[in-house]
Formats: C-alpha cells, sequence, structure tokens
C-alpha cells in the first residue's frame, strides 16, 4: 500500500504534467483563491521526497520495533493526505494558463483529503493486526520426526493472477502506467511461491520460480522454533512483511513456521506441512544442544 500510493501519486502528477502550468498554484487562502505557487519541478521534487521519507520512516519504525498498530496507521494518514493534496491541487491547476487562474478549493475538497488520510489511516491499523478481527497466531500440534533434513513449498496462483490482470488495462489508461503495474506484478509472481528447505547445518527461504531472493540462516542462530497458523493481514497482507520483531514471507493464510533468532527479528513463512518442519529445525536444536553438551 505505501510503495502503491507513492508511486501512483507520482506516475500521477508525471502524467498531468503537459496540462499544468509552471509554475502551480500550491496555497489558496481562505476565500479559496490561489495566493502561492511553486515551480513544477520543485513541486514534483516536494511530493516525491516527502512520500519517500514517510515510507522510509515506516520501513525505519518497524525495523526498529516500534509498535506497529500506531506507527502503521500514522504514516498510512500522512500518505492519504499527501496524495489527496496532490490530485487536489493537479486537479485545480489542470489546463489553467498561469497558476493565479486555478481553480479554488472548497470545503468538500478539504474533506475529501481528511477522508483520505483516515480511510488509509484505518487500512494501516487493520493491516498491522490491531484489529479485533484479525487473530493472533495459533500454534499447532506437535508432530514427531527422525530425519534431519525437510523441505516444503507452498503457492498461492490467486496472487500471480491479481498481480498481472492490471497490465492488461495499459492499454486502456496509458503506457506510463506501466511503472507502477509492471513492479507490481513483479512482485507478485515472485512472492506467490516460497520453498523452505532445512538441513543439518543450515535453513534456507527461496521466493518465486527463480529462487530469487533467497535468505540462508544458520541453524546456530536460531533460538526458538514453533509452527503456526496465521491469517495473512495480521501481518499486513500477503508477500514480504515487515512487523515490528518480525519479518514475514506471506504466500497464503494457514500454517506457517516462525522462527526466533538469537540476534536479529524473527523470521516467519508460510509453508506447506510447516508442523513437520518446525519439528525438524527443534529436533536439529536439540541435537546440537546434546553436542555441546557433550563436549
Amino acid at each position: 500500500m505505501p510503495f502503491a500510493t507513492t508511486v501512483g501519486t507520482v506516475l500521477f502528477l508525471a502524467a498531468s504534467r503537459g496540462r499544468l502550468p509552471d509554475p502551480v498554484a500550491t496555497h489558496w487562502g481562505l476565500a479559496g483563491s490561489p495566493n502561492g505557487s511553486m515551480g513544477l519541478p520543485a513541486y514534483t521534487a516536494f511530493v516525491t521526497v516527502s512520500m519517500g521519507l514517510v515510507w522510509a520512516t515506516l520501513v525505519a519504525g518497524s525495523r526498529r520495533s516500534v509498535p506497529a498498530a500506531p506507527l502503521t496507521a500514522v504514516t498510512y494518514f500522512v500518505l492519504g493526505i499527501l496524495g489527496a493534496v496532490n490530485v487536489q491541487v493537479v486537479a485545480a491547476n489542470l489546463d489553467a494558463s498561469s497558476w493565479d487562474r486555478a481553480s479554488p478549493m472548497t470545503a468538500p475538497g478539504l474533506a475529501a483529503v481528511l477522508g483520505a488520510g483516515a480511510i488509509l489511516a484505518g487500512v494501516g491499523w487493520f493491516a498491522a493486526g490491531a484489529s479485533a478481527g484479525v487473530p493472533a497466531d495459533r500454534p499447532m500440534e506437535i508432530v514427531a520426526v527422525s530425519g534431519r533434513s525437510w523441505s516444503g513449498t507452498a503457492t498461492n496462483g490467486w496472487l500471480v493472477i491479481i498481480g498481472i490482470a492490471p497490465l492488461l488495462l495499459v492499454p486502456i489508461i496509458g503506457p506510463v502506467w506501466i511503472f507502477l503495474l509492471g513492479p507490481v506484478a513483479l512482485a507478485s509472481v515472485v512472492f506467490a511461491s516460497v520453498r523452505v528447505t532445512v538441513d543439518a547445518s543450515r535453513i534456507c527461504i527461496e521466493s518465486g520460480p527463480f529462487a530469487r531472493p533467497a535468505r540462508c540462516i544458520p541453524v546456530g542462530e536460531v533460538a526458538s522454533v514453533a509452527a503456526v497458523r496465521i491469517e495473512p493481514m495480521a501481518y499486513g497482507g500477503w508477500g514480504y512483511r515487515m512487523r515490528s520483531g518480525v519479518r514475514a514471507y506471506v504466500v497464503r493464510g494457514g500454517p506457517a513456521i516462525r522462527i526466533g533468532r538469537s540476534a536479529g527479528p524473527d523470521l516467519l513463512v508460510t509453508v506447506d506441512d510447516a508442523a513437520t518442519g518446525a519439528a525438524t529445525i527443534a529436533a536439529l536444536l536439540r541435537s546440537g544442544d546434546e553436542d555441546a553438551d557433550g563436549e
């Protein structure tokens, strides 16, 4: 959502440049008439940098374990305000001969801006898992295993369809949107499948048809492991998600392995037969402890 809002806002501005005056009206008085302006390149840079900083704040706060729901709600609110204000500015300046001839701002327009911020704030709060409608992770039953290696996968074809289908609209809505829809389609393909492999030395998580991106951690870095059932919205949706204290690969809802690390955030990955995978990792941890005690 932050990425789509940011890139969509900038692309909307870029697609409208040919119909905007330079400078553009950027400030309106209490009576609704424009009374301030900014050069179009400077305004474009302002919008891009502002939304980029808000997005970076969300990422940085998550990495520092700032409470997820308030942080996400506030940053989504600011992004919604910035995006809605940009729509208002572009609409008011569209086809104006000069900035002082831009359309006036109205009370309904201001209400629409605040409403957009409030809607995105609600989406952010819910996506962060603070809503009572999003259940917490549910532990799964422990199973017995005898092997020292394991491999599991998970796939969600709907993510690919949802991500690629909008590309069919590009000939209708304009080729500039390929710069937004293309990365979304690529991300949907990459994070629509995952493979987890476990052996005596490491645990690897590989995403997508080309096994990239991939992440491997030594078994020695694992402090705990559990098999759980999750809901995607508890982690903000599908894909690679960053929440306070956890980095999650969410392909679909249901069984997942949560790996507690001795240093750094936990890793969570949705994968079929998660109970066997978690039990295999737990057995490797016990074996490592026994080897350490025997020395």
